[in-house]
């Protein structure tokens, strides 16, 4: 194995590298003039249904660390196995977040029924729909299916920021800088799932989920 990856694998480095993410966000969160809109519908959601299932776009999961309320709720990310995937799952992990990995980016059925029990037992999941290695905004039926399996709903996060440096990945990710401005978004994804759904129909809805989460990441550039 090469230094590289034996650094990458390297649990005390992947603490290390998650604290300056970590720290550099906390620099972010506090120094910017934040707006805020759709919390609070979401924990009505989760008081009446005892969980949600939080979608983000890879490309803004930078502010996955405030969406949501861990001092009322429980949640778990879905992480993959993958160097930025458990980067992502580090820095959940050090903002109070419970994590899943997914064994070389596949989600298998142990992991299913992981986060399935979860979901009924009251622990919210929070997932990339497009991740971890895209294409870019073209959401997987996973989500959709839990929903069905588990009877939650979908709930749409995302943030947008008037100070971003791009990065030149594939999904093109958001990296917030400090003092500017940021406006985070939660809307609920308001379409019954069938109890029952071929694969046609899944790849439909899930090309539904990925208009409407495209429809709440506009209306937050907007609102900038």
């Amino acid at each position: 194995m090469s230094l590289r990856k034996r650094l990458a694998s390297s649990p005390a480095v992947n603490r290390a590298v998650a604290a300056l993410f970590g720290g550099w966000l906390r620099l972010v969160w506090a120094t910017s003039r934040r707006e805020a809109d759709g919390w609070d519908h979401v924990a009505r959601l989760v008081d009446r249904h005892g969980a949600v299932i939080i979608v983000c776009w890879h490309q803004r999961i930078l502010l996955t660390p405030w969406m949501f309320d861990l001092s009322r709720y429980r949640i778990q990310s879905l992480t993959s196995a993958g160097r930025a995937g458990r980067l992502v799952g580090w820095i959940h992990r050090a903002f109070g977040y419970g994590t899943v990995p997914m064994p070389k980016g596949v989600l298998g059925a142990a992991e299913m029924r992981l986060v399935l029990k979860g979901l009924r037992e009251g622990v919210s999941i929070g997932i990339s729909p497009d991740g971890p290695r895209g294409p870019a905004r073209v959401a997987k039926v996973t989500p959709i299916q839990w929903a069905r399996a588990a009877q939650v709903p979908v709930v749409v996060f995302t943030f947008a920021g008037s100070r971003v440096w791009t990065w030149k990945t594939w999904d093109r990710m958001h990296f917030p800088l400090p003092f500017g401005r940021l406006v985070l978004l939660w809307r609920e994804w308001d379409r019954a799932v069938p109890e029952r759904f071929d694969e046609a129909t899944g790849e439909a809805l899930a090309a539904e989920l990925g208009t409407f989460m495209d429809t709440v990441t506009a209306e937050a550039d907007r609102r900038l």
